[in-house]
Order: C-alpha cells, then structure tokens, then sequence
C-alpha cells in the first residue's frame, strides 16, 4: 500500500475572531424589533462566520458612532447589504424614539 500523500494546501485557521463584525452584529441585535431584523441578523451571522477576513476597525468605529453620513461603499460588496440594513435600523429607532 502506498503512503498516503500529504497535503500541500495552506490550513485555515476557522476559529479567528471578528471582533470589528461581531461589534456591528451585537449593536444590530440590540436595535431588532421584529422578525425581518432578526433574519437579517441571523444570515449576517452566517456570513460573519463563513468569511475570512475582518473589516478595519476604524470602518465599523465611523459606522457606529455616525451611521447616516457613513460611506457604505468601502465595506465589502457581501457585507454592504447589512451595513445599509444598520443604518435603516439606527433611522428608525431614532424616529421611534421622538
């Protein structure tokens, strides 16, 4: 019996933290009103753990701290549709809350 070859692909490492997305996902989570937010949250979960790299830091920070004149085009193309979701969700709280 031959020996069995070893691998020569690169190994991932699966568990690396995404602390900058994890941070936009729990501010996400606390603003969910109703079913739609919840299922949104939960792809982006989903995407969260399925992706490799995590966005800088200072994005999410500008994103968070002012959501309305945050420039939605430098996050990638994957993640903009939950970033624009946020500032939907930042909008509507700020009009429930008047």
């Amino acid at each position: 019996m031959p020996a069995k070859a070893k691998s020569t692909a690169k190994k991932v490492r699966k568990n690396t933290k995404k602390t900058n997305l994890t941070k936009l996902y729990n501010q996400m989570n606390k603003m969910s009103l109703d079913a739609v937010d919840n299922e949104i949250i939960k792809r982006f979960k989903v995407l969260i753990d399925a992706s490799e790299e995590d966005v800088p830091k200072t994005d999410i920070d500008q994103l968070i701290s002012d959501p309305k004149s945050a420039d939605t085009s430098i996050f990638p193309e994957g993640l903009q549709p939950y970033v624009k979701h946020y500032v939907f969700m930042t909008k509507r709280d700020k009009s429930l809350k008047k």
